[in-house]
């Protein structure tokens, strides 16, 4: 009896192994439940996870990112699409632009690209810088695509920015025109004229020149007014889609036809002998012509 209860108590000498695993399932269900409540360092992962590589031999332990110099990728931009007919590739030119010479605003209908004088134009003048022509040859190829008519803008700012110390005080109103509006009106011309002499058709191109009247930035500031002395290319899409109809209506339409419907009127477009009046298809001038 004696040597069965010395065994019996050796059988349950192991026990404390249970109370032991089960402290180390709760301390490890603990720590799991704290680490998913951390909110997690990527440093800090980044240095555990390969010092623990490096003791294993894989790759180089210690591995601390202050330490890691920051290298940035420096991603050429590629070349501009050719698949729109609108001046959207040439938002691409912005990323060259480190002065902010150049500007690109859209909305659903109206784009509107911007190039500042300081690009364009040789100080002081209105005649086409060597940068200017670089630039111009540049969006040519875009603007030559678009079938609608491009309007070509000269803004300036205040005349007393425009002539700097040679501005001069004048209570007189000998000239015509504003200064300003004459020199928006130069820069501009001088930008159509060379896009004319490089093959675009001039029926493709409206020209406007607004002086200092049409201010896009304040006036207030010296970076504003510099914005303001530009040259816009804008294009108007709200018209585009009647001219796409009116192509494909004139490309449907038989060789005979002589009638066009416009809103419910019919014009008559034969030509009568005796005069050349566009008329009603009942011989009458049509009303709202």
């Amino acid at each position: 009896m004696a040597k069965r209860k010395k065994k019996e108590e050796e059988g349950g000498g192991a026990t404390w192994l249970i109370t032991f695993s089960d402290m180390m399932t709760l301390l490890l269900t603990f720590f799991v439940l704290l680490v998913s409540m951390a909110i997690p360092d990527s440093r800090r992962k980044l240095i555990v996870l390969t010092s623990v590589s490096g003791q294993f031999g894989e790759g180089h332990g210690n591995l601390n990112p202050a330490t890691q110099k920051d290298t940035k990728r420096v991603v050429d931009p590629g070349p501009m699409e050719m698949d729109t007919d609108d001046l959207s590739p040439l938002k691409d030119l912005l990323w060259e632009d480190d002065k902010e010479d150049l500007n690109f605003q859209e909305n659903k209908y109206v784009q509107v690209f911007s190039i500042s004088e300081d690009v364009l134009f040789q100080p002081g003048t209105t005649q086409l810088s060597r940068r200017g022509v670089v630039l111009l040859n540049r969006i040519l190829p875009w603007v030559m695509r678009i079938k609608h008519p491009l309007l070509l803008a000269g803004h300036t700012s205040a005349l007393r920015d425009e002539a700097g110390v040679d501005y001069e005080v004048s209570f007189t109103r000998d000239e015509e025109l504003s200064p300003t509006w004459n020199l928006s009106f130069m820069r501009v011309m001088s930008v159509y004229s060379y896009l004319k002499s490089r093959g675009i058709d001039t029926e493709h191109m409206m020209v406007e020149a607004f002086g200092n009247y049409h201010p896009r930035w304040s006036d207030n500031t010296p970076k504003g007014r510099k914005k303001n002395r530009r040259v816009d290319i804008v294009l108007d899409k709200r018209n585009m889609e009647w001219i796409n109809k009116l192509e494909e209506l004139t490309r449907e339409a038989p060789e005979k036809q002589k009638q066009f419907d416009f809103k419910d009127f019919k014009f008559d477009l034969s030509v009568r002998e005796g005069g050349d009046k566009v008329s009603a298809t009942d011989g009458s001038t049509p009303s709202g012509v």
